[in-house]
């Protein structure tokens, strides 16, 4: 739970609630860069830039104040914890999130998919552009008489930066908030 208070002086600050092992890792990260406020705007301000055009939800005029509540098993409450779990929430903010998406408001799915993926985006890159500069070598080799019988293996090159190709534009669909997290047989 999060909550926001505004000073005089217009400044907002925000609260939010951590278990003790979570803060004191945060507080071991942060020492050294500032402490806890400096390392926590910084990440608010490298979150908010890598959400680029992620769409936004303007923020509620009013609380919520409708209350929805349903029954489960000992097993569904089991992955419901699981699940919340795996997304770093509690299980009503992880089954509000599914609601949300499935009502076609907001998902929130980001949880570190562009940190773990980006990297992998940028080395199919590198991958992509050694092939490319094998192609033109062997090209090359090709023009010059070499008797080379080289044009089987470009043929393989090509088909790898086709493989390449379309994973990298597979992985930038991911960055750019892939939602496919919260589809569910209907």
């Amino acid at each position: 739970m999060a909550t926001t208070t505004t000073s005089t002086e217009g400044k907002t600050s925000m609260t939010i609630r951590l278990d003790r092992a979570t803060l004191e890792a945060f507080d071991a990260l942060a020492e050294g860069r500032g402490g806890r406020s400096a390392l926590l705007r910084s990440l608010l301000d490298q979150a908010m830039r890598q959400a680029g055009d992620a769409p936004k939800v303007q923020a509620r005029a009013e609380p919520a104040t409708n209350r929805v509540s349903f029954r489960v098993t000992d097993a569904e409450l089991a992955v419901l914890n699981a699940r919340a779990s795996d997304r770093g929430t509690d299980r009503a903010g992880w089954v509000k999130a599914l609601m949300r998406r499935h009502l076609g408001l907001k998902g929130n799915v980001d949880d570190g998919l562009r940190e773990s993926l980006g990297p992998v985006r940028m080395q199919l890159q590198r991958i992509g552009r050694n092939l490319n500069q094998a192609m033109k070598a062997g090209n090359a080799a090709m023009m010059a008489d070499s008797g080379l019988q080289i044009e089987r293996e470009l043929r393989r090159i090509i088909e790898m930066r086709q493989d390449i190709n379309e994973q990298i534009a597979a992985l930038g669909e991911a960055l750019r908030g892939d939602l496919a997290y919260w589809e569910v047989a209907d």
